[in-house]
């Protein structure tokens, strides 16, 4: 009988056993879910897995051409809560103040000198991400020692370029609107190489980009060779390493650069070319100059310059400079309001086409 009984109390508790692991191991699967619903990976330029939040609301930037693609990637700025000065400059000049207004409410107040970042002033943003060039490795440390995520950026080719709009896909769950942009990039580059193809090398226009009144340019290694090639040009620094490189007159003048194209970046205007107004400088000797054939990069969601989300419209604009009758069928107003339309979900008025197309 005392068996009996034994054996009745260790059936009982086993039972009762069971049932507490029922009722436990269904909560640890609800709690182990629910911690990796709330983070996920994002694999940056670093090759680095980066474990972010899984809703992502607040983002800071430090790329400066990186709002304007969020904007054309998300549908608005409206998750962006800190951006670097210049693309805050940037934004009060350019249409994205219309598209996302929002934006010009955001602060900058966390960006020192370049690219260097006052975390006390970052931490109040509470930003579930920041991004921030791979090329300063001290400060990302920095913000990942204060128990931000960090995306690290590459600078600056074609490759680069959509290597940035996967990864915004991949955050901001926008894959589908990515891949609708890269893909209208692949068009325009192919497009353009297609009518190009056939120009032998020396018919091709002899182009200079001018980044600084010193003067200065953009060697072979740059994304203005990429562009200037890519729409059928010839760079005439490409034999030069890096950005911002002085040259002085004599050089351009033996260079005799065709087109000018002048950077959004400087204050430098055509005029400035065409009436000499530059001391110490005589372009005057200059056939672009001598042709007016010089032209200020446009400056429509974001300066043109560099890789951004409306690289495409560049290639078609440097493109019809270049050479006007091969690409006679382009209208840059129609090209920019369907865009616009397309990837913006925005519709020019004829006065903002009037502002970005000026020469």
């Amino acid at each position: 009988m005392h068996i009996m009984k034994s054996l009745t109390s260790k059936m009982a508790a086993m039972i009762i056993s069971l049932l507490l692991l029922a009722i436990i191991l269904p909560a640890c699967d609800s709690g182990t879910e629910k911690e990796a619903k709330s983070s996920r990976t994002i694999i940056d330029q670093r090759g680095k897995r980066v474990k972010v939040p899984g809703e992502i609301n607040r983002i800071v930037t430090l790329p400066i051409p990186l709002p304007s693609m969020i904007v054309a990637v998300d549908g608005n700025g409206k998750r962006i809560v800190g951006m670097h000065p210049k693309s805050k400059s940037a934004v009060e000049e350019s249409t994205l103040k219309n598209i996302s207004p929002e934006l010009m409410d955001v602060s900058t107040a966390f960006v020192q000198e370049g690219f260097t970042v006052n975390i006390e002033e970052l931490v109040k943003l509470q930003p579930d991400v920041v991004f921030q060039w791979k090329h300063q490795p001290e400060e990302i440390e920095k913000i990942e020692n204060a128990g931000i995520p960090v995306i690290a950026l590459q600078y600056g080719t074609q490759q680069d370029l959509e290597a940035w709009l996967k990864i915004l896909g991949e955050l901001l769950d926008k894959k589908q609107q990515v891949n609708k942009i890269i893909n209208y990039h692949h068009e325009v580059i192919i497009d353009i190489r297609n009518r190009t193809s056939t120009i032998n090398e020396k018919d091709k226009p002899r182009v200079m980009y001018l980044n600084g009144p010193e003067p200065s340019t953009n060697g072979g290694d740059s994304y203005n060779h990429f562009w200037i090639t890519a729409s059928g040009g010839c760079n005439v620094a490409a034999d030069i390493e890096g950005t911002g490189k002085y040259v002085n007159m004599e050089q351009v003048l033996r260079w005799n650069p065709e087109i000018i194209y002048i950077g959004n970046f400087c204050n430098l205007q055509a005029d400035d070319l065409f009436k000499n107004k530059i001391q110490g400088q005589d372009w005057s000797h200059v056939a672009a100059v001598k042709n007016r054939r010089v032209y200020k990069i446009p400056l429509a969601g974001y300066r043109w310059d560099p890789p951004s989300v409306e690289s495409p419209l560049m290639l078609k604009w440097l493109a019809q400079k270049h050479y006007p009758e091969i690409f006679a069928d382009y209208s840059m107003a129609a090209e920019l309001k369907e865009f616009y339309r397309n990837i913006y979900n925005y519709e020019l008025s004829d006065e903002e086409v009037a502002r970005v197309l000026k020469d």
